[in-house]
């Protein structure tokens, strides 16, 4: 019964944010899933780090939560117009960067998708390789196109977290937050998945025809 009344007032504080499906998007990701339209409220997110600069761009929809993210380091003033290689997230490591060419730029593009209600499963597309294009950049917004695959894994829900519900909690929380504009605040990572383990299939997920644009002047958000 308790777990019903959670429920319940997730449900009802769902339904009182704004739909974003039913807003435009000044600032966006689009592309198509495996064939499959997708596009979402983008944000923004720069994370100081050692040695280089950090620009995040994730797009969010909920019901089901649906997510692509766009990850760029780089060393300072090295981001320019042009086109770069997406990379595998392991390449981001002291070792894997010793592996390859000399650069200055590092792209990762992901995406999770929220198969079951509350979070129960996912699955998932870990940067792996494509292309990534930015045809306008300033100091205060970006633009581009990309075409990417991507490693699809999945993700379930734990069976201790379903029983106890604190998965459920935790899941509706994050939902709330994503859906009110939040959505970068909910999480660090594309493939933060409180409660769940990975399993062991794989596929591949393919993100074409990919277009984004995020414009930061008025805040640091975009909004």
């Amino acid at each position: 019964m308790k777990h019903l009344r959670l429920i319940a007032s997730g449900l009802l504080l769902l339904a009182a944010t704004t739909s974003l499906s039913a807003q435009e998007y000044p600032n966006y990701i689009s592309c198509l899933v495996d064939g499959e339209e997708y596009i979402g409220k983008a944000q923004r997110l720069r994370i100081p780090t050692r040695g280089m600069d950090y620009l995040a761009v994730a797009a969010f929809k909920t019901n089901p939560d649906i997510e692509v993210w766009i990850r760029i380091f780089y060393l300072k003033d090295s981001l320019k117009v042009g086109t770069y290689e997406i990379v595998q997230e392991e390449t981001m490591t002291s070792s894997g960067r010793k592996k390859q060419a000399p650069q200055s730029v590092w792209v990762l593009v992901d995406y999770s998708q929220e198969t079951s209600k509350f979070g129960h499963d996912y699955h998932n597309g870990e940067s792996l390789e494509g292309t990534l294009t930015i045809t306008q950049l300033t100091d205060t917004s970006i633009e581009g196109t990309f075409d990417v695959s991507l490693r699809g894994v999945y993700f379930q829900k734990r069976p201790l977290a379903t029983i106890s519900g604190t998965g459920i909690r935790s899941n509706i929380e994050r939902k709330i937050i994503t859906q009110a504009g939040g959505g970068m605040l909910a999480k660090g990572h594309p493939h933060e998945l409180p409660n769940t383990r990975k399993g062991k299939e794989t596929d591949t997920i393919v993100l074409t025809n990919g277009s984004f644009k995020m414009d930061w002047t008025k805040g640091d958000s975009g909004e």
